[in-house]
């Protein structure tokens, strides 16, 4: 009997036997995954800005006041937002401030969305000849500015009469400190 407390007691200590937090730095995936964790986070903040930095465009021959409705209205924000969840937090709990801006909680801190509309009205046809929706997404923490980007969304009519149908990532810029 005594044999066989001993050898619970054994497998009881080597069970709840914790590595040191040393050790789990020289482990050598851990140290190669901070380490990698860490030169991503310098390249992006060397790096983070940028001008053009998408452009994707198609044609389509959907009704001019459709893809204007569409560009204009929130079922492309809810497109960009992917998960429910973070459309309900952006979108849902956001407000407008004196100056017109959309304010919201960002990822991290405060974002702040400017949305300017322009479009074109064809007088022999009626219709919509072209449409732009320029947004200005800037996020803010403790003074900083997280990230600030422009982007642009909209169409204009070909002479063939279709659409070309433009996504056009104007700007970005990394974190700054704001003056």
């Amino acid at each position: 009997m005594y044999r066989r407390l001993n050898s619970i007691t054994a497998t009881a200590d080597t069970a709840t036997a914790k590595p040191s937090t040393l050790q789990a730095l020289r482990n050598r995936n851990f140290a190669m995954g901070l380490g990698g964790g860490c030169l991503l986070a310098g390249l992006h903040s060397a790096t983070g800005s940028s001008n053009d930095f998408y452009d994707y465009r198609f044609k389509s021959k959907k009704d001019p006041d459709d893809l204007a409705s569409f560009y204009g209205g929130e079922e492309l924000m809810e497109l960009f937002c992917i998960f429910p969840i973070v459309g309900q937090i952006m979108m849902r709990n956001g407000r407008f401030d004196d100056t017109g801006n959309f304010v919201t909680t960002g990822f991290p801190g405060q974002l702040k969305a400017n949305m300017v509309f322009s479009d074109e009205v064809n007088e022999d046809t009626g219709m919509t000849d072209w449409f732009n929706k320029r947004e200005r997404f800037r996020d803010t923490l403790f003074g900083y500015t997280c990230w600030d980007m422009v982007i642009n969304f909209g169409f204009r009519t070909l002479e063939d009469g279709t659409r070309e149908c433009y996504h056009y990532g104007q700007y970005q810029t990394r974190a700054r400190r704001n003056t």
